[in-house]
Parts: C-alpha cells; sequence; structure tokens
C-alpha cells in the first residue's frame, strides 16, 4: 500500500483523489508537508470536522509551533504565532466560529422571554369588573378578605363565574346581575362567608317571601 492508499484510507477519500488533495494541501500549508505529518494531522482531527480546510489549518499550526520553537532556541521573538494561533483556535474549539451568532440569539431570546411575561400579562389579564359586576366584585372582595384573615377559604372565582353559578343554583326564571347584586349586598352586612349557594338562597328565600 502506498503512501497515497494510506492516506486515502485515513481522510476517507477515494485513491483517486488522495494525490490532488494531497497536493492541494501542501500548497496550501506552503511547505513540502511530509505524509506522516499529514497522517498524525488527520489522527488529531474529529472525523465530523475533517476536511481539506480543517486539515490545513492544523498543519499550519504545526507549523507555528515548529518556527516557535526555532524562533526561542534562536533568541528572535514570535511575531507570526498570534494570527496561526486565532486561527487555529477558531478550528479547535468546537463551535468556536458559531458562538458569536449564537450569543446574539440568545440574547435576543432572552430579551423576547424577558418581555413575554408582561405582553402576557397586558393580553390575559382579568378585565376589572365595571358597573354592576364592580359593585359585586367590592362587596365579595371585602367579605373574603376578612374570611381569609379568619382563616377561611373563600371561593376563588371571578365576578363572572360568581353570578354565573348564582343564577344557575337558583334556576328559571334566571334571577338578574342587578338581583344578585341586592343578595350579595344583604349578606355582606350579615356575619357569613358569601358563596354562589348561599346567594341563591338569599334570592330564593326573598322571592318566597314576596
Amino acid at each position: 500500500m502506498n503512501e497515497y492508499e494510506v492516506f486515502a484510507k485515513a481522510f476517507r477519500c477515494t485513491p483517486s483523489m488522495a494525490e490532488s488533495i494531497v497536493k492541494r494541501v501542501r500548497e496550501r500549508v506552503g511547505r513540502d508537508v511530509p505524509m506522516s505529518e499529514m497522517l498524525n494531522a488527520i489522527k488529531k482531527i474529529p472525523p465530523t470536522r475533517l476536511t481539506t480546510d480543517t486539515l490545513v489549518i492544523r498543519l499550519q499550526k504545526n507549523s507555528g509551533i515548529k518556527n516557535t520553537r526555532l524562533q526561542k532556541n534562536s533568541g528572535i521573538k514570535n511575531t507570526t504565532r498570534k494570527a496561526d494561533d486565532d486561527d487555529y483556535d477558531d478550528f479547535e474549539v468546537e463551535g468556536a466560529i458559531e458562538m458569536p451568532a449564537l450569543r446574539t440569539v440568545s440574547s435576543s431570546s432572552n430579551s423576547r422571554t424577558r418581555n413575554a411575561p408582561r405582553t402576557a400579562s397586558r393580553t390575559s389579564a382579568p378585565k376589572r369588573p365595571t358597573g354592576v359586576n364592580a359593585q359585586i366584585d367590592q362587596v365579595l372582595q371585602k367579605n373574603w378578605t376578612q374570611a381569609r384573615a379568619l382563616g377561611l377559604n373563600p371561593p376563588n372565582i371571578s365576578v363572572d363565574q360568581f353570578v354565573r353559578q348564582t343564577q344557575s343554583t337558583v334556576g328559571e326564571p334566571k334571577p338578574t346581575v342587578a338581583r344578585v347584586l341586592t343578595a350579595v349586598q344583604a349578606l355582606g352586612k350579615k356575619d357569613v362567608l358569601i358563596t354562589p349557594n348561599l346567594a341563591a338562597d338569599e334570592i330564593i328565600e326573598k322571592d318566597e317571601l314576596r
């Protein structure tokens, strides 16, 4: 097996392509790289990242290391290694080139995430009751606040739900919202926990007395 066949096996290409790839790599590196050095460089590159470009970067890094050692031994300050190191670092650290873009996307996502709760609160926040419902809500909130202070568990429902449940319990003819308000106001003057069932009883009792 000649050196090009060995290279083809390591680089995962056909033997017919190996010679042209080796030639192109040597031209880009700028020196006649020995086949043994190429094979060693290939072994250090993850298979999923093995390309002509990454092989060239690895070999250029090797050249930078060799030049640095020679310069250190000769007392000459290295002025080229920084550029080589930067190129190599982009290759060596998995996903290093993509990181700035990822940080940008992440920053945008975080910005959207931070803004999301405020947007959701504006769109999903329950509407404040108005008119008769607001008067019912005022009485209920006062009554339920006092009940919680006494250790009781008042209904955890909205004013609309309170009115609908009261109307459903009373049955036909369904009482108006104003009639529910009257019942709630009457119960608010008593020492009781106001619930839809109790409001319905108040309405039914008053209707029977008429």
